[in-house]
């Protein structure tokens, strides 16, 4: 894949019914919500944490994408050679971290 480091990391909440879904080490230039490329962010590169109602995750793949659907939110991460496409969340769902620049 285009992006390296990149890893889902499911810690289920069970008094919320969600999990966290971590994006770790995504460059931002890869990232788009809905179809619209994320700009204007402080750094390069972030760790971005879905924070979704997830019980069920089916990951499926095609030729070039590797997509991930989460249950019962319906939200869903799309995994391809341009990058990172996020859908079915919420702005208020997603909490970008910065990671330091070297």
């Amino acid at each position: 894949l285009l992006i390296a480091g990149l890893t889902a990391n499911l810690g289920c909440d069970a008094a919320r019914g969600g999990a966290e879904v971590c994006l770790e080490g995504v460059s931002t230039g890869a990232l788009s919500m809905e179809g619209k490329t994320i700009s204007g962010l402080p750094s390069e590169k972030l760790n971005a944490v879905l924070k979704v109602s997830a019980t069920r995750v089916s990951i499926s793949t095609t030729d070039e994408e590797t997509i991930i659907k989460l249950s019962p939110s319906g939200a869903s991460i799309v995994i391809g050679p341009d990058g990172i496409s996020i859908a079915g969340v919420e702005p208020d769902q997603i909490e970008m971290k910065w990671q330091a620049t070297e």
